[in-house]
């Protein structure tokens, strides 16, 4: 049984591959009452709407798309939903480097943006509508998982936690009269364009709430790279996100991706000078400001997916050819040793910097990062305890 990104992408393509020897259904879109349905029996996968299969080496897709309750199938109400039952998962609940106990949460699904380079696009991905779940149910979840598995941090894993203010209102006021704050952190996601707006109330809301680290897709530092992903999103917005949350103590992971087709050697440059800054904005104040950098890469479905292929240049095959890159210098690097598992291209060149430009730069920035993480804890280290 398959599902994801990629699945959805290109069904035909993988269903038809006979590489992969057996495959009883691919399930597009949002699949947890689907896949349960199939579990059961899997010969309803002809009745059921967005499912792929393989029969007598033909592949046969389901015609059911308007069938009854199709809404269960392909949008199931969030709020409905049971929660993931964690005795199943290895490594979540897990022990953090801090001690604490950490799991990954989702408190929403679907986005509104469009950005070029992301699986999550919304032309990806029209049969997926915006919803978030209630504060209520995302509190009982938490509670649970404190009581289970002693659980203190947590970590919002969907696209845009922190990006409607009108939920993030409701929501984190809500972990406020709960006392969240007080017993518990959280990371999350966030949109640049919200919080480099919000009104400064919304922002201190978040920090009562428990807010610990941001996560921000910053992507470049070039404001003709952002508009051509349609990021919605300049480098002054984001100079002035990561400085309004980290002054608040908020710490603000950000990602950055080196190397997008037309990107010029300048621009390119433009990125690395932005996250430098950056660096600058979060050490004046008494958040931190941490980088994570890849190398461009195509993922199928996507609006840049697209556009490559329309140029005429490449095959779907040479944009699907992923291949580990070494950045380590054959291991000599410890910096980018723990970041190993993430250095994988497809070997091509789209912009106007040579690949070896641009995993320069990236090494650069990477190293450097891991440098400031190393001062960081040893400053934590030989600091004089406070007495209270």
């Amino acid at each position: 049984m398959l599902g994801g990104h990629q699945a959805k992408a290109m069904p035909e393509e993988i269903v038809g591959d006979m590489r992969i020897k057996r495959i009883d259904a691919l399930i597009t879109g949002e699949g947890e009452t689907r896949c349960a349905a199939l579990l059961e029996d899997y010969r309803r996968r002809s009745e059921l709407p967005g499912v792929w299969h393989r029969e007598e080496g033909q592949t046969r897709r389901s015609l059911a798309q308007a069938c009854e309750n199709s809404g269960q199938w392909t949008a199931p109400d969030i709020n409905s939903l049971p929660f993931v039952d964690r005795r199943y998962f290895s490594q979540d609940p897990f022990a953090a480097e801090d001690g604490r106990i950490e799991a990954n949460l989702v408190g929403s699904r679907g986005c509104p943006y469009d950005c070029s380079f992301c699986g999550a696009a919304k032309s990806a991905n029209p049969d997926i509508t915006v919803r978030t779940r209630t504060p209520q149910n995302i509190l009982e979840e938490m509670f649970r998982l404190s009581d289970q598995f002693d659980v203190r941090a947590f970590r919002f894993v969907d696209d845009l936690f922190l990006a409607s203010p009108t939920f993030m209102k409701n929501c984190l006021g809500e972990f406020v009269r709960q006392g969240i704050g007080n017993r518990f952190v959280w990371d999350a996601t966030g949109r640049i364009n919200v919080l480099s707006r919000a009104p400064e109330p919304l922002l201190d809301l978040i920090r009562e709430a428990g807010c610990r680290e941001v996560a921000l897709g910053i992507e470049s530092g070039n404001e003709r790279v952002l508009k051509y992903i349609d990021k919605h999103i300049g480098p002054e917005m984001t100079l002035k996100a990561v400085d309004r949350l980290t002054a608040r103590g908020i710490n603000v992971k950000g990602y950055v991706i080196m190397g997008f087709p037309t990107e010029s050697e300048r621009e390119l440059r433009d990125t690395h000078r932005h996250v430098e800054e950056l660096w600058r904005i979060a050490d004046r104040n008494p958040g931190s400001f941490r980088c994570s950098v890849f190398e461009f890469r195509p993922y199928p479905g996507t609006p840049e997916w697209k556009r490559l292929l329309a140029t005429g240049k490449y095959r779907p095959d040479q944009l699907l050819n992923y291949d580990h890159v070494d950045l380590t210098d054959g291991g000599a690097s410890r910096a980018m040793l723990e970041r190993d598992e993430f250095n994988f291209s497809v070997g091509l060149q789209f912009g106007e910097a040579s690949l070896v430009t641009v995993r320069s730069l990236l090494r650069d920035l990477t190293m450097k990062q891991q440098q400031r993480r190393e001062r960081r804890i040893n400053a934590f280290a030989t600091a004089e305890p406070t007495l209270v």
